[in-house]
């Protein structure tokens, strides 16, 4: 595939003819190109940008064909990844800008808009007037504004003649109310987006874009109504009930009432024991009352599920009781805790307590082993090889060993993994990756006559 900019040098053409050389139309992109592909994209749409600060009027027409490039360049590209889809959003907004720095009008620019939306056959404008709204000015809103607002009027006049019809005028008309509340909530306009959700109806993401409007003006009153009002709605499709309880906190903690915000986190976290809804309850209390908290806090985790318990209380390295807990659990509670927390809680445990660090490891191996995961085996290896020394250095070798015939009874026939743990078994350790210079020394020049590092 054809390079641009950084990855390789590019002609001197004309911008249609550089919008042509990047696009490459004609070639596919397939996923492991894509984000390079996007790399080339962004590195042309930045010289745009830098040439449209002087040339707005000039630039127009470029980004029009790169737009309707990338369109096209859509049916050529394995765009899993959404390096296209994200580019295409980023280009929509500088377009905009230059819509607005050309003196583009605003009814001008909503039928360009409309258009790009039509000429996009794929999907990655199905959203395109929520994507530009922060590039928007007041212009620009206000003829949106209007354009949706009509929509909306035609779309109670339509009458469907099947039902696939009622299922578009349906979406069109979901879409229109979505856009318009977050129009009135980019401008801040709390005004407008009460009397419009009066009409349209409320939800938990217009009564969460109300509370932090009224929030940041520090009408708090007003700010703590809108987040109860959201709070009592049941929301499937918008659904903010997490950032709703958060901002009700911060509002009851500014407005001088943090007494009844710790309360309303606690009541959360004893609900639902994690370290992330206590750390809940930290925000919303003052430092004095940390420590208290942090007692009454550790009393709830130490009868907690053990896949949060232990999260929570490595955090807040209570490693004595973390011990316990591991101490006195069976295996199928250890393996509720996920690798990526269990290892390093092992690794925090080994030194003052290798049993209990060990039983983590050989709980990680297992699980690799049962699940067949021969592309982890190297991870299993590892992690056997900590659990071996961990369980000899505090006695418990027998242990050790009935471990060992039990993986040799149960995992004889995994080829890629016993040859590996039978080297752990005999002490020899771990096998070790390959280094760099290991890897690649088959595939040296022999002739070359001096050495190649």
């Amino acid at each position: 595939m054809r390079r641009t900019g950084k990855h390789g040098a590019t002609p001197k053409l004309s911008w249609e003819r550089r919008v042509e050389y990047t696009l490459a139309l004609g070639q596919f992109i397939s996923w492991d190109e894509s984000s390079e592909f996007r790399d080339d994209l962004c590195d042309l749409l930045n010289e745009l940008v830098q040439f449209e600060e002087k040339h707005p009027k000039s630039a127009l027409p470029i980004f029009d064909i790169l737009i309707a490039g990338t369109l096209e360049k859509g049916n050529e590209i394995d765009d899993s990844g959404d390096d296209l889809g994200s580019f295409l959003d980023e280009l929509a907004c500088a377009w905009t800008e230059c819509c607005v720095s050309a003196g583009m009008s605003g009814d001008e620019y909503i039928r360009k808009l409309v258009h790009w939306m039509n000429a996009d056959s794929i999907g990655f404008f199905h959203d395109l007037e929520m994507t530009v709204i922060p590039s928007l000015n007041k212009e620009y809103r206000a003829a949106l504004e209007q354009e949706l607002k009509k929509r909306l009027e035609m779309s109670s006049k339509e009458t469907p003649e099947s039902g696939r019809e009622q299922h578009r005028i349906d979406a069109n008309r979901r879409d229109a109310i979505a856009t318009l509340k977050k129009l009135y909530t980019e401008a801040k306009n709390s005004t407008a987006l009460i009397e419009f959700c009066e009409q349209y109806g409320l939800d938990q993401e217009a009564c969460l874009a109300l509370a932090s409007i009224f929030h940041t003006r520090k009408q708090l009153d007003r700010a703590l109504e809108w987040a109860e009002k959201g709070l009592k709605l049941k929301d499937d499709r918008y659904g903010k009930e997490y950032e709703l309880k958060e901002l009700r906190r911060k509002i009851l903690k500014d407005s001088g009432r943090g007494c009844d915000a710790v309360a309303d986190a606690w009541t959360e976290f004893a609900q639902h024991p994690s370290i992330y809804s206590f750390d809940s309850v930290l925000e919303s209390a003052t430092k004095k009352e940390h420590a208290n908290l942090k007692a009454k806090a550790i009393t709830i985790f130490e009868k907690a599920d053990l896949r949060e318990a232990a999260v929570a209380l490595h955090k807040l390295k209570e490693f004595d009781r973390l011990a316990i807990r591991i101490a006195t659990s069976k295996p199928k509670s250890l393996q509720s805790i996920f690798y990526g927390d269990a290892i390093p809680i092992a690794e925090s445990l080994s030194k003052k307590y290798p049993k209990e660090a060990a039983s983590l490891y050989v709980v990680q191996a297992l699980e690799i082993l049962a699940e067949k995961r021969a592309k982890a085996y190297h991870h299993a290896h590892d992690y056997l090889q900590s659990a071996k020394t961990l369980l000899e250095k505090c006695g418990e070798t027998t242990t050790w060993l009935t471990l060992v015939t039990r993986i040799r009874s149960e995992h004889k026939l995994k080829s890629s993994f016993m040859p590996g743990f039978e080297k752990i078994a005999a002490g020899e350790g771990a096998p070790r990756s390959l280094t760099f210079k290991e890897r690649i020394a088959k595939r040296l020049d022999p002739g070359s006559g001096r050495d190649q590092f």
